[in-house]
């Protein structure tokens, strides 16, 4: 049938141009988008066979294609299970996939059954991507991760229907050499082509999100300590639209003088670990960020004051045990810690007001923690108890 004959064009060249489209996207780093790649190439050269040179017997060339969509399904399978972190489970699905071909070989081979064939290798394809969705349903993160699983539920759901109209209900997939002229061929291209979109569409959807999201979150971090930059801080203060909280700002002591007298590596090694001591302490909820030099600055939702200072109390203390570096010996911070309320339109004059404490510290000798106020007032150092 002439519509047959517009699939057997159609899907080779549409699976092709997503399977290059994802191995361009795999350049940037997606290992899932290498999975999603290979899968939509083996699907291409798949139904490709029927294209196949005249001097390919049509049982060789159904038996090739029967190989190469067993690989498609189990790429598609390792690409979703890439894209949720879970195991390969690659000696589970390359067994049962080759316990599959070897029983497809014996059917055509041996059997000459064209119907054990198609059922074996679509209950092969079908299990493989249901394997994985079994093992991926319950780690769903967003949108674009529940429509992925959604059409993979459909492409498995039109694989057995198909199976069930179509073999069992009315038979008239043909014989090995009629069998583009059938109409299971036909059903099962026209599926295939309307399936494969909407796969490949939000395969491709879901790892865009992640790769923008990754170069997003690159942008927006400090890369000397991990931390969140300016920009990533500004952008995180604005999904907050107005939350009440409390802002701690630090500052290295003497920061110049440590460049000056022992060199910027040393004063990297100093700014590394007062952002290592921020990560390990800062509460769920809460988000730091290296503001430029050697500024820090921290933002605690729903937090007050009181609880800030004493944060910020424990982190100078903590801090300035640690000693620096061999060659620095002790070095200090200080500290200014501001009230933000409910339905600030920003956080930057929290920020401003942070600062000033900052600045009150600093005048009043340094290593210490101020709150906002006039005049500042000094959270008191602990007092840790020491055994003998």
């Amino acid at each position: 049938m002439a519509s047959t004959d517009n699939f057997a064009f159609l899907l080779p060249v549409m699976m092709l141009t997503f399977g290059c489209t994802f191995l361009i996207v795999a350049r940037f780093g997606s290992r899932e988008a290498r999975h999603w790649g290979a899968g939509y190439i083996f699907a291409a050269a798949a139904f490709s066979m029927p294209l196949a040179p005249v001097a390919v017997p049509a049982q060789m060339a159904s038996l090739i294609a029967d190989a190469l969509f067993l690989a498609a399904f189990y790429f598609y399978g390792g690409a979703l299970l890439c894209r949720f972190s879970r195991p390969s489970f690659a000696a589970l699905r390359i067994a049962f996939a080759s316990i599959i071909y070897a029983a497809t070989l014996y059917a055509v081979l041996v059997a000459q059954s064209v119907s054990a064939e198609l059922l074996l290798n679509d209950f092969a394809c079908a299990s493989l991507l249901s394997f994985t969705l079994f093992k991926t349903a319950r780690h769903v993160k967003h949108r674009a991760d529940a429509l992925l699983l959604a059409v993979s539920g459909l492409v498995v759901m039109e694989i057995i229907a198909r199976n069930a109209i179509l073999i069992f209900a009315v038979p008239s997939y043909g014989g090995a050499d009629g069998f583009l002229a059938s109409d299971y061929a036909f059903f099962m291209q026209a599926g295939a082509s309307v399936l494969a979109l909407f796969f490949a569409l939000s395969a491709l959807g879901a790892v865009t999100v992640d790769t923008i999201a990754a170069y997003r979150d690159i942008a927006d971090r400090d890369p000397l300590t991990g931390l969140l930059n300016r920009r990533g801080f500004e952008r995180v203060v604005t999904g907050l639209k107005g939350a009440s909280g409390a802002v701690v700002v630090c500052d290295i002591d003497h920061f110049k003088r440590i460049n000056d007298v022992f060199g910027h590596a040393a004063g990297d090694t100093v700014i590394i670990g007062l952002a290592q001591l921020l990560l390990e302490r800062v509460p769920k909820g809460a988000f730091a960020a290296r503001f430029g030099g050697e500024e820090f600055v921290a933002f605690f939702p729903g937090a007050g004051l009181a609880e800030a200072g004493t944060f910020a109390n424990a982190l100078k203390q903590a801090f300035s045990s640690a000693n620096g570096t061999a060659e620095t010996g002790k070095v200090t911070a200080s500290f200014g810690v501001a009230a933000a309320a409910v339905g600030n339109q920003s956080l930057h004059g929290v920020i401003g007001r942070a600062d000033a404490a900052l600045y009150a510290a600093k005048a009043a000798g340094r290593n210490r923690v101020m709150l906002e106020g006039e005049p500042h007032e000094e959270v008191p150092a602990l007092h840790v108890a020491t055994g003998s």
